[in-house]
């Protein structure tokens, strides 16, 4: 499952996530930025905790008159960065009806041929979603422990997702997606048994984008690399309006006589004072060494 995630990423950084071209910095101090169409890209917050409803730049192939951006695809196609709302509203909702973006903000990769809300978009309506982590929450009894999940060189995660449009009985247009998700791997099954499809290298992100002949199996499985890591962070990710790097800051574990615990503010009491524990970061993967 995939229903938080962080994305503080410019427009240049999505760019080339997608592996859209980019614009060079100028000499004036001007950034570099997509050098492909984009849409309403200013209804996009940068925030570490994103839920379903909130907008996010997403790539899709679009008709372009002329294909005069970004070297399009064929059929007049091109691509183009687009915000649009996390959590799908299939075209054919009334438009009297209040959209609810947290009934289809995902998409099992394995019945997606069998539900007329997906099927019907996989051959014309696929699009990528780039983000820098998501998270994942472990259950333990009554309580629920939060994951930050993500690449260890800290690049952006690409995820397959799908897309729709809906008219509201004022006649305007909202853009939608939905992020499919897969069995989850081998490193991750501890902690949930779903995850997103992770788009892990160029050839799988074109594919996906590009070429319908490529059979979904083979684009959905499980993203096995080493190199996606994970730690846990502070429950108040559960919050909504909790937001900010305090989300993705590390918590640490140390033992008790009860078992492992977890520092809320990752420090240990000590004759001395307060100091930082790292006798424990379980159940970690972030590239540093655990001890147990």
């Amino acid at each position: 499952m995939c229903g938080r995630a962080r994305c503080t990423l410019s427009p240049a950084e999505v760019a080339r996530a997608f592996g859209f071209p980019t614009t060079s910095a100028n000499a004036g101090g001007g950034g570099d930025g997509p050098a492909v169409p984009t849409l309403h890209l200013n209804r996009f917050r940068p925030s570490y905790n994103v839920l379903p409803g909130a907008y996010l730049p997403v790539g899709a192939m679009r008709a372009l008159p002329g294909c005069a951006h970004g070297g399009g695809g064929s059929d007049g196609e091109g691509p183009v960065i687009q915000c649009m709302k996390w959590g799908l509203v299939p075209s054919f909702t009334g438009k009297a009806e209040k959209p609810d973006y947290f009934r289809m903000f995902n998409a099992r990769s394995e019945s997606v041929k069998e539900k007329v809300s997906f099927r019907r978009l996989i051959q014309k309506n696929r699009c990528l979603v780039a983000v820098e982590g998501f998270y994942e929450w472990k259950k333990n009894g009554s309580k629920k422990q939060p994951y930050y999940i993500h690449f260890q060189d800290h690049r952006p995660l690409v995820f397959a997702a799908l897309y729709d449009a809906w008219t509201n009985s004022e006649g305007e247009i909202t853009h939608t997606f939905t992020i499919l998700t897969t069995h989850a791997s081998t490193s991750l099954n501890w902690l949930h048994d779903r995850m997103p499809v992770i788009l892990g290298s160029k050839d799988y992100v074109d594919a996906w984008l590009n070429d319908v002949s490529v059979k979904l199996e083979e684009i959905t499985a499980p993203y096995e690399g080493a190199d996606l890591v994970w730690y846990p962070v502070t429950s108040a990710l559960g919050k909504a309006s909790f937001d900010g790097p305090e989300c993705i800051k590390e918590k640490y574990h140390r033992k008790t006589r009860s078992g492992w615990r977890i520092l809320k503010s990752g420090m240990q009491r000590t004759k001395r004072g307060w100091r930082k524990d790292e006798r424990s970061l379980l159940p970690s993967n972030n590239g540093k060494t655990s001890k147990k």
